[in-house]
């Protein structure tokens, strides 16, 4: 497969997450951005797209609301933000909002 088939495959995926997880299916949208989409992204090196899917995963994650799933949402946060700063993309505002919404961590 083509990088570039493989990188549209992925954000396909993606869109079908985006869809369950309006409809309130968030375990199969997490499973689909977890386990086919990031990985995806992640072998091909493609930053931008790596750090937008794990918006996509905590934001997801705070949605489904699970007490447990917080802090692997704030790590996601932390990952992303640290490479959308890096690159300087649009999503830095975002995940810094969401952060802001989070409060504090706890020590």
């Amino acid at each position: 497969m083509l990088r570039s088939d493989a990188a549209e495959r992925a954000r396909a995926i993606g869109f079908v997450a985006h869809i369950l997880q309006m409809k309130g299916e968030f375990d199969e949208a997490l499973r689909i951005r977890r386990t086919e989409e990031l990985p995806v992204f992640e072998k091909l090196g493609d930053i931008p797209a790596r750090a937008l899917a794990q918006y996509h995963i905590a934001h997801l994650l705070l949605s489904r609301g699970q007490p447990a799933d917080r802090e692997e949402a704030a790590q996601l946060l932390r990952l992303a933000l640290v490479d959308a700063e890096r690159l300087r993309i649009p999503l830095v505002e975002e995940i810094r909002e969401i952060q802001r919404r989070m409060g504090p961590r706890p020590e």
